[in-house]
């Protein structure tokens, strides 16, 4: 894969048109929005409804669209190719093939699987793998290793398919393919998705979790100060977002020194114990990491008892 040889289809308009119908429908503003960012971070196509591209139009000429009702979807498992051919669709030469599902894949011989697809119907087909087992991202990218040249996502995941974002960062920090896409836009299109769908995504997910490069425990606070590439496989500035050292419960000496630095606090060595004590022990009764102001307050309470 060190050239890119294939295309990102994105479906995330209309699995939001499925999902939320006419609701989406009022907020055609933030629809624009998030097509132009989402073909801006990196999907080659976009995928929309007639119906929803006779209301969203016009776009930006850049972005490509493609119309969902021109293409005939397969829907099966790892045994699809078993009674299948591409003679017995009788498939319109004007329309696309796309394969849904292959969910279990991971499971069976997907190398021998992804070859007798490209046999039965080339090596352009649209590839959609659904994520029950949470392999869709992996096995989207064994399908562009093994030849396949289209791929379908969705940002976040939504309706249960690949996730754009996770696809385009294996590409990007794993299989060190230069795309065009601007990742440090992820936050941005986070921010309009959210707004459309009215619905936050889990703070943890991968790439667009809010809460991703937040570090809390001591040992690791240490490492990604002396060396990020300990913990941090890419620089989170590369997808928007920064590092942020969370004090609470598990925090160490080392990590209130780099937090009272980072505030420029100057502070007496021999009030940390103190404060590391009250710092766990507020941590815990309110059961998260503490804000800024309450560290600060907790420093002058201590500093004063001194």
């Amino acid at each position: 894969m060190s050239e890119r040889k294939f295309e990102i289809t994105d479906k995330t308009i209309v699995v939001l048109d499925l999902m939320y119908g006419e609701k989406i429908r009022k907020k055609i503003p933030q629809l624009r929005e998030l097509i132009k960012l989402i073909y801006e971070i990196g999907s080659d196509y976009i995928e929309i409804t007639e119906d929803l591209y006779k209301e969203i139009c016009p776009l930006p000429e850049k972005i490509k669209l493609k119309i969902n009702n021109k293409l005939t979807e397969i829907t099966g498992n790892h045994n699809i190719c078993e009674n299948i051919s591409k003679e017995s669709l009788y498939i319109n030469n004007n329309e696309s093939i796309r394969i849904v599902g292959l969910d279990d894949i991971i499971f069976y011989d997907y190398e021998k699987i992804f070859y007798n697809i490209k046999k039965i119907f080339g090596s352009d087909i649209d590839m959609c793998i659904k994520n029950e087992y949470g392999s869709a991202t992996a096995m989207s990218l064994e399908w562009i290793r093994s030849g396949g040249e289209k791929i379908v996502t969705t940002f976040a995941g939504i309706g249960g398919y690949a996730p754009l974002e996770g696809v385009l960062c294996s590409i990007g920090f794993l299989e060190k393919v230069t795309i065009r896409g601007n990742y440090v836009l992820f936050p941005q299109v986070l921010k309009v998705f959210e707004e459309i769908t009215e619905n936050q995504i889990k703070s943890n997910m991968p790439f667009i979790g809010k809460d991703i490069f937040n570090v809390e425990s001591g040992i690791h606070v240490n490492g990604i100060v002396k060396n990020p590439s300990t913990y941090e496989p890419y620089d989170p500035g590369k997808i928007g977002r920064i590092r942020k050292i969370i004090i609470g419960k598990h925090s160490g000496v080392s990590a209130l020194e780099i937090k009272l630095k980072e505030l420029n606090i100057e502070y007496k060595y021999s009030n940390l114990s103190n404060m590391l004590e009250e710092v766990r022990k507020i941590s815990t009764q309110k059961r998260r990491g503490l804000e800024n102001q309450e560290i600060k307050e907790i420093y002058m309470k201590c500093s004063n008892l001194s």
